[in-house]
């Protein structure tokens, strides 16, 4: 009878458990509708009923043979609803990083005193490896309508090439895409005297360089 009841708490806490690492785990879960919240709802579900049955089991299971008594069952309880709750954790940290990962590659691209003006592709535009560190070979591709801060360029390598920063990060561009680009002198950083084109390597184009 005693093991029973001692059964029956560890069914109560592994539902309170599953209940909080359920919250904890979709404490960034989407609101999109029906859909989303069908699937929270499941997640919610699946949790706490995997709690229920499996506290009371497992600890029958880990007290085999030995009477079990309260302390025992506290005992194991506290090491399942540790358990639980930090796989859980572990999930909200893992989440929150994609989230900032996310936040981060939505964030628009902004000038400032390294990158000052401001410039959009009006087409895809294909970037290419640093031209001073040896052959130049295609690396990533700047999507259209993408913004792009400038720096300035190099006149002097083969080919020449514009030192920009764009979402995924400092890119290098060659002069024969340069006229890809749309400056937008009204994002350049404040103070900064505008460019008068793309042409970086024209003289005087860059005032700052």
């Amino acid at each position: 009878m005693k093991r029973l009841a001692v059964l029956v708490m560890l069914a109560v806490i592994g539902a309170i458990t599953g209940t909080a690492a359920a919250c904890i785990v979709l404490a960034f879960s989407p609101v999109c509708g029906y859909d989303c919240e069908n699937h929270a709802t499941g997640i919610w579900f699946f949790m706490t009923v995997a709690c229920l049955v499996g506290f009371p089991l497992l600890g029958h299971v880990f007290t085999r043979g030995a009477r079990l008594t309260l302390k025992r069952g506290s005992i194991v309880s506290a090491g399942l609803v540790t358990t639980v709750l930090f796989a859980a954790g572990c999930f909200y940290v893992v989440d929150l990083r994609r989230h900032y990962a996310d936040a981060e590659a939505a964030c628009p691209v902004s000038a400032d005193f390294d990158f000052m003006y401001m410039s959009i592709a009006t087409r895809d535009v294909q970037t290419y490896t640093k031209a001073s560190d040896g052959e130049v070979k295609p690396l990533s591709v700047i999507p259209q309508w993408q913004r792009c801060t400038v720096d300035g360029a190099w006149c002097d390598t083969n080919p020449k090439q514009a030192h920009m920063r764009c979402k995924a990060g400092v890119v290098y561009v060659n002069a024969a895409d340069w006229s890809a680009f749309s400056l937008v002198p009204k994002e350049n950083i404040p103070g900064a005297v505008p460019m008068k084109s793309m042409n970086l390597c024209e003289p005087g184009n860059v005032p700052d360089n």
